[in-house]
């Protein structure tokens, strides 16, 4: 949770905590409101406890949102289609898409530190070589035939 939290914006978390408030605050005194004399304890408590449940989900939603967002710009994505793609689709099918469709994590210049996409050789911001990806399997020749000539006529 402190993982998730780290990446969505302090803007968003602030929000999505003034929300649940709220909406506590808002189903307390609707059911303040609506409930007769006998029965307001248990009106105030029943309707208090939908709305805190409904700020919730709100809140968390909100909240995925705005993780969306951070993570399609560490991405050097889109950010802003992102989350509108992701809130406007039915039933969680834009979060999903998301999921699918996102791109590596972008690395930044050594020089001048913009965000570079990974397929990119040069830094478009100030023209600096980029260094080319570590392979997994540590330091390779560059003709892996050639390296097992040389090995076998020694």
């Amino acid at each position: 949770m402190k993982r998730f939290l780290s990446i969505v914006p302090r803007a968003v978390q602030i929000w999505a905590s003034i929300l649940v408030g709220c909406a506590l605050l808002i189903g307390l005194v609707v059911a303040y409101e609506t409930a007769d004399q006998g029965a307001m304890l248990w009106t105030m408590s029943a309707y208090g406890a939908a709305a805190l449940v409904l700020g919730i989900v709100v809140a968390v939603w909100l909240l995925c949102l705005g993780w969306v967002f951070a993570d399609a710009r560490r991405r050097d994505m889109r950010p802003v289609l992102w989350v509108l793609v992701a809130a406007l689709f039915p039933h969680l099918l834009g979060f999903l898409l998301y999921f699918v469709m996102r791109q590596p994590i972008a690395s930044s210049c050594t020089h001048c530190g913009q965000t570079i996409p990974l397929h990119q050789r040069f830094c478009s911001w100030c023209g600096t070589a980029l260094a080319p990806p570590e392979s997994a399997g540590g330091s390779l020749a560059a003709n892996p035939m050639q390296e097992t000539r040389q090995g076998a006529s020694q």
